[in-house]
């Protein structure tokens, strides 16, 4: 898949074989407008590293949540598109995040994040991390 190649190219160094090669995990994808749908979310924790491609996902005039718990999840986002709405990436701190495109952002912020937004916003926020 595309979008996993991009991720990896993205990434350099990763643990997993040739894309072509590597099994991933699938998050589902959602379309949220007005407060209306479905947020992503994975709890899943693994003991190896998972690649993880989480599908195409709209925002549309609300905010919207993306709950990457693994610390062992490489997260590769196939898209991210958010209009009038803010798009919230709550991720585990040692979770790796990519994405398969280059962002757009047209009167909005896009911090952290890539994919495309339209007077919107769209923010990381790392979770669970631990003081040295």
């Amino acid at each position: 898949m595309d979008a996993i190649k991009s991720c990896l190219a993205a990434w350099g160094e990763h643990p997993f074989r040739r894309a072509d090669e590597q099994p991933f995990k699938v998050l589902s994808p959602s379309v949220k407008v007005l407060g209306v749908g479905q947020d992503v979310t994975d709890e899943t924790e693994t003991d190896q590293p998972q690649l993880v491609l989480v599908k195409p996902s709209v925002n549309v005039l609300t905010k919207s949540n993306f709950r990457l718990m693994n610390p062992n999840g490489w997260y590769c986002f196939a898209a991210n598109v958010t209009v009038l709405a803010k798009s919230e990436i709550i991720a585990h701190c040692r979770a790796h995040l990519a994405s398969s495109r280059d962002g757009v952002t047209v009167v909005g912020g896009n911090k952290g994040t890539e994919g495309v937004t339209v007077l919107g916003k769209a923010v990381v926020r790392r979770v669970d991390c631990e003081a040295p």
